[in-house]
């Protein structure tokens, strides 16, 4: 019952999306919006990076797809009047997993997302998969923003729908609702070169920003009077 209270959520966000398009296109801009204290603050993180490259398939590096998907994340939500958003990365550089943590941490951020591929031994496998940290109650806001965020990248790319699933993650030192999306698998030849397009890129990060907004208005019915 949950599940399907939280996927009309996730559409609602896809709704929001659309919105935000039409602002964008009427030319409105953050100059007549709130003042930046007032908005919420988001934290995008590229994962892997400068050492740490991540998977490599066929010459593919992680870590470019990982900053690809999250500069285009940050974009939607620069456009936002009511967000505000920091990247725990935006060149190819190494980033330590604490301090990754530590931008949202001390920023007082109100949510947490790391975008990664996915990568395994069998080809066939494909689709998303959204993670939290296994310390967490299955009735954590943790649970509640990944499965919202789950159903809206599904849904934006038709891409196989893996779940929600908990693992030993450094996400258990995030003090506000923290989440990992894998969007695909770099080992399968059709996912990964879907994944390096940039028009597939835009659908995931449009995917990611309606999850973001189907959430916060899912946790604070008021924001999306906003």
């Amino acid at each position: 019952m949950r599940r399907r209270h939280l996927r009309l959520v996730a559409l609602l966000g896809m709704l929001a999306l659309v919105a935000l398009s039409a602002c964008l296109l009427s030319g409105c801009g953050r100059a007549h919006g709130e003042s930046a204290s007032d908005r919420v603050l988001v934290v995008i993180d590229a994962g892997h990076g400068g050492r740490d490259p991540g998977a490599i398939c066929d010459g593919v590096h992680e870590a470019d797809v990982n900053l690809a998907i999250t500069e285009r994340v940050a974009a939607l939500i620069e456009a936002d009047d009511r967000l505000d958003v920091r990247q725990t990365r935006t060149l190819d550089i190494s980033v330590t997993l604490e301090d990754r943590i530590a931008v949202a941490n001390d920023a007082g951020a109100a949510l947490y997302l790391s975008v990664q591929s996915n990568a395994c031994e069998y080809p066939d496998a494909t689709g998303v998969v959204t993670l939290v940290s296994d310390t967490l109650a299955d009735d954590a806001p943790s649970w509640q923003f990944a499965e919202i965020l789950q159903d809206a990248v599904s849904n934006a790319t038709g891409a196989r729908d893996r779940g929600v699933r908990a693992q030993d993650l450094y996400l258990h030192r995030a003090t506000m609702p923290a989440a990992l999306i894998e969007v695909g698998f770099l080992t399968n030849d059709e996912e990964r070169t879907r994944l390096v397009d940039t028009e597939y890129q835009q659908t995931i990060a449009q995917g990611i920003y309606g999850g973001i907004i189907a959430y916060l208005e899912y946790a604070d019915p008021s924001f999306a009077e906003r």
